[in-house]
């Protein structure tokens, strides 16, 4: 134990000479007491000052947890070596290192898995997702955090609880989803203060000032970030203050007080280099350089800039780098430099583009873009829309290209084929026709839209104002969107057609596809006011891929959502027979006709249908459904009269066979 004590106070006095030693005689008095105590006693009091002190003193709080986890690896307890891996995983988050975080965190979730402990699972589960969410790979994050809420659900685990809705209320914060993120939040500051933690309370009145201020309800974000604060000096939490002083900062510069808003930064600043609070140091350091632009003391915003753009490039954060090239921009657009701020809004839009991709934003919500990029001139400005435009635009007939020759080589060789039926070539002729109809008609009326408001913009633009301006740009948005998922579809039914899809068949917790794809399209759902249900029970599990069960479930939900009137509802529930399990999505919509419903998922009679909110599509989806229940060795078919909604179900193998 003496060489603990040494190792400990070694590394007071070369890592921490001046901002530790108020701290002294607490190591001091936690080296003592647990001298003569137990391992498991040990590495609990270790365990708690690491997590104490994740923020106040990281790199102390490091060497405690490290401490713990050799003391649990000799006396060979999983669950506590668990536990010490997560909590410093945190630590080295907080540093920004994530991929020592995130092995840690896998490492501790095989350990938990091994003890069969459901606490630290749940807790690895989490601390795996907030990494992912860090990194903006949101699809990854909510499957992660979603499998955490549902095990602290079940174990009515508060603290646990918490952990996953902040971090929920984050990712809707960054998808803009400004009301989904608040009821999150405010749920978490809730729980927070039920269980009387603290420091918890303080980080979500924290984040939820933020979530105001993004709003521009400036003087209740101000009044949550006073609060926080308030909380944060009583607990001497630095990288909380360091959060909260860079808020306030954000605050004042919104009402143009730079005097104030260079002082609160420049605290945060110098709180998050003190604790190596990387994020906050690229935050901070963007801030400053734009105020100081303001101010026209471009010396200093040129230092401050380079500084945060070298620190990021360093660093997995996406958002640090996208906020870099945000701020860099609007800082040469200040500059009057309107080919470098071109230079950076590109740099930011081909970033953001690649992180909408990796959340496959079509599929996961109706999330608005967030284009808050630099205004240049309006030369530029229209420069940057033709440009961006073009791309987007060759690359939409790049791949309706490859999926006309994928097709048409499919076909030919299908149809010169000894062995096909004349079954088969009827088949083969009505998907080449409606293939063929698609691209002709289907994919042409978007591209025409398209086409129609940017020729407004192009030659109006000077006449428009700012509303008509938003509208035009709103309709271009929904017509690329609905552009996007025709091609998705198109893509997934090519690919089931040539067989180029990898089947994977697993066991499949049920709920948790349901709601996870409940949370995807809420946003869809809450437009039109209607209720998304299951009353699906946690052990119904059933064979299948899941990627194409998801898909399945997606498009019945979508398919609902478009065709139920607002105020409506939409229910999912299971239903366990001996051999398989049968899913029913049933709404509360116009329901279809009989004649209809007898040419539901038939190739050959596909025909386009209008929503309740005259919602587009081209009847892919159906199709696409069939194919992938009948390659689980399921069946689909509907339920259905006009004026009382509709049902369709669906079955999936109970067990291997």
């Amino acid at each position: 134990m003496q060489k603990h004590k040494t190792y400990f106070r070694l590394l007071f006095i070369f890592l921490f000479p001046a901002t530790l030693i108020l701290s002294q005689n607490k190591v001091d008095t936690l080296l003592k007491t647990i001298e003569q105590k137990s391992d498991t006693t040990k590495i609990r009091l270790l365990n708690d000052f690491c997590f104490t002190n994740r923020n106040k003193f990281p790199l102390l709080a490091l060497q405690a947890g490290q401490e713990a986890y050799k003391i649990a690896v000799k006396v060979d307890d999983k669950i506590l070596q668990a536990k010490s891996l997560n909590f410093i995983g945190v630590v080295h988050r907080n540093l920004g290192s994530y991929d020592k975080s995130i092995t840690l965190y896998k490492r501790a979730l095989s350990l938990a898995e091994e003890a069969n402990d459901s606490v630290e699972i749940a807790y690895s589960y989490n601390n795996i997702g907030g990494i992912y969410r860090l990194e903006g790979n949101h699809k990854h994050a909510l499957e992660y955090i979603l499998k955490a809420l549902a095990v602290f659900e079940k174990l009515k685990d508060k603290v646990g609880m918490a952990y996953c809705t902040v971090n929920v209320g984050l990712i809707y914060r960054r998808q803009q989803n400004y009301i989904k993120a608040l009821e999150y939040l405010n749920r978490t500051l809730s729980i927070r203060n039920e269980i009387n933690d603290r420091s918890g309370k303080a980080q979500a009145l924290d984040l939820i000032a933020e979530v105001y201020f993004d709003q521009e309800d400036i003087e209740r974000a101000l009044n949550y970030f006073t609060e926080a604060e308030k909380v944060y000096s009583e607990l001497n939490d630095k990288k909380g203050l360091a959060s909260v002083w860079g808020g306030i900062g954000e605050v004042y510069y919104s009402k143009k007080d730079y005097s104030k808003a260079i002082t609160y930064r420049q605290r945060a600043l110098e709180m998050s280099d003190k604790i190596g609070y990387i994020e906050g140091e690229i935050t901070n350091r963007n801030n400053l350089g734009l105020i100081y632009a303001k101010m026209g003391n471009f010396s200093k915003a040129d230092q401050n800039f380079n500084t945060a753009l070298k620190i990021a490039a360093n660093t997995k954060e996406i958002y640090s780098q996208l906020e870099c090239y945000k701020f860099v921009a609007q800082y040469n657009e200040i500059k009057k430099d309107f080919k470098s701020a071109l230079f950076y809004s590109n740099k930011y839009h081909q970033l953001k583009d690649s992180v909408s991709n990796e959340e496959n934003i079509a599929f996961v919500a109706e999330i608005e873009s967030n284009y808050k990029a630099v205004k240049v001139e309006k030369e530029n400005a229209m420069l940057l829309k033709d440009v961006m435009f073009e791309k987007r635009q060759k690359n939409y007939w790049v791949v309706i290209s490859f999926l006309v020759v994928l097709l048409a080589v499919f076909i030919y060789i299908r149809y010169h084929s000894k062995k096909i039926t004349n079954q088969r070539l009827r088949e083969l002729n009505a998907m080449k026709d409606k293939f063929f109809g698609i691209i002709a008609h289907d994919l042409r009326n978007p591209f025409s839209a398209i086409f129609g408001y940017t020729n407004i913009l192009l030659h109006e633009f000077e006449s428009l104002d700012d509303e008509e301006k938003k509208r035009l740009i709103s309709s271009i948005d929904d017509s690329g969107r609905q552009t996007y998922k025709l091609l998705e579809n198109l893509l997934y039914w090519s690919r089931s057609q040539t067989g180029g899809m990898d089947f994977k068949p697993k066991q499949l917790n049920l709920k948790e596809i349901i709601l996870e794809v409940f949370f995807l399209l809420e946003p869809s759902a809450n437009y039109k006011n209607i209720t998304l249900n299951t009353d699906a029970e946690e052990n119904i599990t059933a064979i299948g891929d899941e990627d194409m069960i998801k898909t399945v479930l997606r498009n019945l939900v979508a398919n609902g959502i478009k065709f139920t009137s607002h105020g409506g509802k939409i229910s999912v529930y299971l239903k366990r027979e001996s051999n398989h399990v049968e899913i029913t999505v049933e709404d509360s919509g116009i329901g279809i006709s009989k004649e209809i419903k007898e040419k539901l998922f038939q190739i050959d009679n596909v025909s386009t249908s209008v929503g309740t909110n005259g919602e587009k599509g081209t009847g892919l989806g159906l199709i696409l459904c069939k194919e992938f229940v009948e390659k689980n060795r399921g069946k689909i078919w509907a339920e259905s009269e006009i004026g009382k909604g509709s049902k369709f179900i669906f079955t999936l193998p109970a067990k291997n066979i």
